[in-house]
């Protein structure tokens, strides 16, 4: 009984001393960079590819922060163009 309990307590010990990294550590290191919306309207080149990234992915990616203000930019775009836009985030209006 005693040797059943030793194991048990030096199991649970040792399960406690995991040296893998966690998964938020891993998800930190991984996650793109989020990026106001008016960041994505002064970077045309940067704001394409994450539309086309999201748009590839949609069920994982659509209620990202990235994904969200990078189509709060395009719809920005649609409406007054970009230099409009971009004049008006810079206005802050």
């Amino acid at each position: 009984m005693k040797t059943l309990i030793s194991t048990l307590l030096i199991t649970m010990c040792l399960a406690g001393c995991d040296k893998g990294p966690r998964s938020s550590d891993t998800a930190s290191k991984t996650a793109p960079e989020v990026h106001d919306v008016a960041w994505y309207l002064e970077h045309e080149t940067e704001h394409d590819a994450t539309k086309r990234r999201c748009k590839a992915n949609p069920g994982a990616l659509r209620d990202t922060a990235e994904c969200t203000n990078a189509d709060q930019a395009q719809k920005q775009i649609f409406v007054w163009g970009r230099e409009e836009a971009l004049r008006r985030s810079r206005e802050g209006h």
